[in-house]
């Protein structure tokens, strides 16, 4: 990042002089360690290369073949919280979608290997990203009939439909009503 960025973002309220000394005086005043977190040139700021990122931590989980339940507070986290600049609302967009696939990839991961506990905390963590995403509801309502819940699957189905039909005057779609379809009036 360009340093005269880094000071503005840091000191918004101060003139560019002014930022500028305080992000000096910053930087002069970083621990050193054997390993530097940022590396600081004449007119940029790059992070150490053995600094861990944990966003690049989710994003090597969401790409990752197996089910670990650590990935599921990785997952769950927003990306930058309180962050408004453009750049990071681009990125933030990127990695609202890519974290529900993730999840509920996830979930179908650990239900595969027949950990229901963490396949429902993963789509639980889908659903209360996106409260309107269908695809989240359905795994909830799938992992309820594996688990022997007829009646928590029709709540949860119930429950998608009033808030869809509330908030977007929809209908669920008939992949999901045909799941519960039987268990219904």
């Amino acid at each position: 990042m360009p340093r005269q960025v880094a000071a503005t973002l840091l000191w918004p309220d101060a003139t560019a002089r002014r930022a500028s000394a305080c992000l000096r005086s910053s930087l002069w005043r970083l621990a050193k360690p054997s390993t530097p977190l940022v590396v600081a040139t004449e007119d940029a700021l790059v992070l150490g290369e053995d600094v861990e990122i944990d966003f690049r931590r989710a994003c090597a989980f969401a790409a990752a073949p197996g089910a670990r339940p650590e990935a599921l507070g990785m997952l769950k986290a927003d990306l930058l919280p309180g962050w408004w600049q453009l750049w990071v609302q681009a990125e933030r967009d990127w990695w609202w979608q890519a974290r529900l696939r993730a999840l509920e990839t996830l979930s179908d991961r650990f239900r595969s290997c027949g950990d229901h506990h963490h396949a429902h905390q993963a789509a639980l963590a889908a659903v209360q990203t996106d409260p309107l995403r269908e695809s989240a509801h359905r795994t909830l309502v799938e992992l309820h009939l594996a688990d022997g819940n007829p009646a928590q699957a029709v709540r949860q189905y119930q429950s998608y439909r009033r808030q869809l039909r509330a908030e977007l005057g929809l209908e669920p779609s008939a992949h999901i009503h045909e799941l519960v379809r039987p268990l219904l009036r």
